[in-house]
């Protein structure tokens, strides 16, 4: 079966890639979504396009969505998604916030909860209070969403700093009463101040992650908010008992297996854990303070979790094992939480709307995760998408970080900036031996010869010179990929960009321009 995807950087995307599967592309029509699942190595990544709209999707092609908010077609998309989860029956929900609506999406239909864009003096102030029958209650910015055990839907509706839930028919504000401010109370009494993430607790218990005012509520059954933890309407970074604790913007919160609470303390840079009424910090830290933005510095390292570093991490979710999926906004990533370090699963950590594998391919500002235990989903915020991720072997393994590449080619550190011959390539501390035509760089891109590198990595090149269409089949599986404009002849030589390499490889690839070396990596399932 040959099928062309359309793959979309931009809103000028063109025709980039044949794919020669051995029944592999599977597409999806329902009555108000579409879904691509794009999945030439069993644990590629997915993306989902949810039209809005009843259409005939071909098995050629597909939308993709991509790029910003258009005002005459948002109705139909996402705008700027953030909180997700999933339903038991595999359905899931999003905090459509910009629209200001909540998505329920299945392979049949879409539910929307919410009517975007069509109230207040601007689309920015958009969106109401209004509660009563689920096609008529109306939201302002909800932010994040999560299922209680009878299935009903808790919603996070920062825009009008309040908690709300949604069965079957109705939607009820059961805390806060539209105005921002701190107070505790019962249900309208309360107020809360962007509040931005809620969670479940074992017991009933509603748990808010109330941002700007920096601390962490709780909603008993009967509507009661009091505060649980950290200092109200005070920003800082300090652990102890949970009254003297300080979180600084806490916008996501999830709930244990064993009932302890975690944070994403998205101002600290930093993921808490309050276990037996303290806090705690489990991973990364504030840097120093940025007074230019007024906020700590953040940063990117994998490794232990007392060393490592995020920037701004927003949702957070729980996996089954109990370890703890972070959207990691500014960073560009999900991380994972997994014991005593913290690894990149998904995303390179460049900002951008980059196709390829899950471990190259490109997310801007995710804010939002959640998983079934078998696919991560991921809203990718600024792209205005939801990607899924299958989680399998090669995923969980995670990204190696760019410093352990760089560590395992054995290049002395001295020699940053000292080196003029021609690009190197390694694959490990292998020097691969590039052929006729060695690797040069532009300001746009680097490039290399494609038989040697891909040798190197153990998949068999192929030209075709009447029909120019170059093929690599990777080991011995049953997945044949078709390059046919995606490179160029130099001195009988068919080169191509890095970039192009992991948009449609899973491996991985560094460049270092401070070493003149690009660096190669093989996922663990994809060795010889």
């Amino acid at each position: 079966m040959e099928t062309t995807v359309v793959v979309a950087h931009s809103r000028t995307a063109r025709k980039r890639l044949k794919i020669l599967l051995l029944g592999a592309v599977v597409l999806l029509a329902g009555a108000a979504a579409t879904v691509l699942v794009w999945k030439p190595w069993a644990q590629d990544a997915h993306y989902f396009d949810f039209s809005g709209e009843a259409e005939a999707v071909s098995t050629t092609k597909t939308r993709t969505l991509d790029g910003l908010w258009d005002p005459k077609r948002y109705s139909d998309e996402f705008y700027y998604p953030i909180g997700i989860a999933v339903l038991d029956d595999g359905r899931l929900i999003v905090a459509d916030s910009m629209c200001d609506r909540i998505q329920i999406i299945g392979d049949e239909r879409t539910t929307r909860i919410g009517k975007p864009g069509q109230y207040g003096l601007s689309y920015f102030d958009s969106g109401a209070l209004v509660d009563g029958y689920r096609e008529n209650a109306l939201l302002r910015k909800p932010s994040d969403v999560a299922v209680a055990p009878n299935g009903d839907i808790i919603i996070c509706d920062t825009g009008n700093h309040v908690i709300r839930r949604m069965d079957d028919e109705f939607v009820i504000t059961v805390a806060g009463n539209g105005v921002s401010g701190y107070q505790d109370g019962k249900e309208a009494q309360s107020r809360f101040n962007e509040p931005r993430s809620v969670a479940l607790g074992h017991d009933g218990i509603i748990y808010v992650a109330d941002t700007m005012n920096h601390c962490i509520r709780r909603i008993d059954p009967d509507g009661n908010v009091t505060l649980f933890a950290g200092v109200p309407e005070a920003s800082g970074y300090r652990d102890g008992t949970l009254f003297e604790a300080q979180f600084h913007e806490p916008s996501g919160i999830a709930v244990l297996p064993s009932g302890d609470i975690i944070v994403a303390d998205s101002g600290n840079h930093s993921i808490r854990l309050i276990s037996n009424r303290d806090v705690s910090t489990v991973a990364g830290a504030p840097g120093e303070l940025d007074r230019a933005s007024g906020y700590p510095q953040g940063g990117y390292i994998d490794g232990a979790n007392a060393s490592a570093r995020f920037n701004f991490p927003r949702g957070i979710a729980i996996m089954p094992d109990g370890s703890i999926l972070v959207a990691d906004s500014l960073n560009h990533a999900v991380r994972l939480i997994d014991g005593e370090t913290t690894r990149t699963l998904v995303g390179n950590g460049i900002a951008g709307m980059f196709y390829g594998s899950a471990e190259n391919m490109s997310l801007t500002r995710p804010e939002g995760v959640a998983t079934d235990g078998e696919t991560l989903y991921v809203s990718d915020t600024v792209n205005n998408r939801v990607v899924a991720v299958p989680l399998g072997e090669r995923i969980m393994e995670g990204r190696p970080s760019r410093d352990a590449m760089l560590m395992s080619t054995g290049i002395s550190l001295d020699s940053r900036y000292s080196y003029n011959g021609d690009i190197r390539v390694f694959l490990g501390d292998q020097r691969v031996d590039m052929g006729r035509v060695p690797p040069w760089n532009t300001p746009e891109s680097v490039y290399v010869p494609i038989r040697p590198l891909f040798e190197a990595l153990g998949a068999a090149v192929t030209l075709d010179e009447r029909s120019n269409v170059l093929s690599v089949a990777i080991q011995d599986r049953d997945t044949l990929l078709q390059m046919d404009k995606d490179y160029f002849i130099l001195r009988g030589v068919a080169v191509t960009t890095i970039n192009e390499i992991v948009r449609l490889f899973p491996y991985i690839v560094e460049w270092f321009p401070e070493f003149s070396m690009i660096a190669l990596h093989i996922p663990s399932d994809l060795r010889g």
